[in-house]
């Protein structure tokens, strides 16, 4: 029986935040081996997700949005920047700015980061019907919701 293999403790099976937070580092594992065949780590993937989505956005914001520390962003974004999926531009109205914009090759990469997940995802909750897997994620989303509102709220919902 290896570590990972041995019985816990009773107290921490029972302990919902433990069991979450197993679960959750069990998520991030799978789903970066997914990643990493892409050359992404999931930090890389979440910037190109914003990109995407929220469009052209300087650095601070992509930072506060994904509280990121500024420090470990400019790192990932020389990564992205050295395989060309996102551009830096100076901001004409602040040019202590950088604007980064996701590039076209940026999001090929994002798409099939994103098929590459979506077929991780059944992997992982393999035992659980889908309906199951949608009360998981919206019971924990309520959770963060509570916690951190601004965050979780549908887009074009009221503040």
């Amino acid at each position: 029986m290896t570590v990972s293999d041995a019985l816990l403790p009773a107290a921490l099976r029972h302990r919902t935040s433990f069991v979450l937070a197993r679960l959750a580092a069990l998520s991030r594992m799978h789903c970066a081996e997914r990643l990493a065949t892409l050359g992404l780590n999931q930090h890389q993937h979440a910037i190109l997700c914003c990109l995407d989505e929220f469009g052209p956005a300087i650095q601070r914001d992509v930072a506060a949005r994904l509280d990121l520390d500024s420090g470990d962003l400019v790192s990932f974004l020389d990564r992205l920047q050295t395989a060309e999926l996102i551009r830096r531009d100076r901001d004409p109205r602040d040019r202590r700015r950088q604007i980064l914009t996701i590039t076209q090759a940026g999001q090929r990469l994002l798409n099939q980061a994103e098929t590459l997940l979506d077929e991780a995802e059944p992997e992982l909750f393999a035992g659980l019907a889908a309906a199951e897997v949608e009360q998981l994620r919206a019971l924990a989303a309520g959770v963060l919701t509570r916690h951190t509102a601004q965050a979780w709220r549908h887009q074009g919902a009221p503040a």
